[in-house]
């Protein structure tokens, strides 16, 4: 008997064709498996679908996710892997360009919607709010922690600047979620 792994596709359910995407990988900042290609992919964590992207260059855009840096769907990923308790894991396909990458995103979020996905259990997860709010409330509302993490979750990235030094005891209290950053 075989212990090959079979692939697994995205928890989008059985609506659009996603069993031809590749993956799960996990998410990490380091060696990422997905090709520096135009494409599609889509970041789990556990059954909440976080984030449906695009781009030129699939290595280099979800590398730049790991990394929490200038990436619109940093807080909704961070956050859902704070909620599931999961961490991320990506699928992808490849397009022949980021023209015909962004009709299969389209199609996607026609079909299911706007991540977080499924909404009505991961409402908590748009823009990162139950993270936000968690972290302010362990960092004291009038702390300049506080203010730090509400004005970086107002700009929506570079989430990556949460995890200085003078977050560590934030950090300690609300939980680092699993994924990249916790190293």
């Amino acid at each position: 008997m075989s212990l090959e792994a079979v692939p697994e596709p995205p928890p989008l359910g059985a609506g659009a064709d996603v069993a031809h995407f590749s993956g799960p990988v996990e998410l990490v900042r380091r060696r990422l498996a997905l090709p520096p290609t135009a494409g599609v992919y889509v970041v789990a964590c556990g059954d909440c679908v976080a984030h449906i992207g695009t781009s030129g260059n699939l290595r280099s855009r979800v590398g730049t996710l790991a990394s929490l840096g200038t990436h619109r769907g940093s807080a909704e990923v961070i956050c859902a892997a704070y909620c599931t308790g999961r961490p991320p894991r990506v699928w992808w396909h490849t397009a022949d360009d980021a023209a015909a990458a962004r009709e299969i995103e389209r199609t996607l979020k026609r079909e299911y919607g706007e991540p977080p996905i499924p909404r009505d259990e991961f409402a908590a997860c748009v823009n990162g709010e139950r993270l936000r709010s968690d972290l302010v409330a362990a960092a004291g509302p009038s702390s300049w922690q506080a203010g730090y993490a509400e004005a970086v979750f107002a700009i929506g990235e570079k989430l990556k600047l949460l995890f200085q030094p003078q977050f560590d005891e934030v950090w300690r209290r609300v939980g680092v979620p699993p994924g990249p950053w916790r190293a």
